[in-house]
């Protein structure tokens, strides 16, 4: 499992997987925009990089949501795959491919505008990660 929700009142909840903090990272980008189109319909046409550093891995996790939502709000850039993804340090490296938002073909399922600090925190279980995160919609 990727993702689930969890209950907010009126914002997206989600609580976010991975074995390790690299599968972490990529299944958050993939929550954001799962939930913003239907990633079906999207393709690898273009890929973007991603480079990022903060004073720890919670800014680091936060940084690289902002930066996903700001792509898409800016760019109208979806992301579908992660073709590399480097976290060392508190910083991080990422290709990542998808395309840009297309009318014909994709639907805004909803508006993401942004992760906030309500509820956030990123927990080491036995088995991996898992990070809560409310998004402002």
């Amino acid at each position: 499992m990727r993702y689930q929700y969890i209950d907010h009142t009126s914002d997206l909840g989600v609580e976010i997987y991975g074995k390790d903090l690299k599968e972490l990272f990529a299944n958050a980008m993939f929550a954001i925009f799962d939930n913003i189109t239907d990633l079906s319909k999207v393709e690898i046409k273009q890929t973007t990089v991603i480079k990022l550093a903060s004073q720890s891995i919670e800014d680091l996790f936060m940084d690289w949501l902002r930066e996903l939502v700001f792509l898409f709000a800016t760019n109208g850039f979806i992301g579908k795959d992660i073709e590399a993804l480097n976290i060392t340090d508190n910083s991080l490296i990422a290709k990542v491919a998808g395309e840009k938002f297309d009318r014909q073909r994709h639907i805004i399922k909803i508006e993401i505008k942004t992760p906030t600090y309500h509820m956030f925190r990123i927990e080491k279980l036995g088995d991996g990660y898992k990070a809560t995160v409310i998004f402002d919609v």
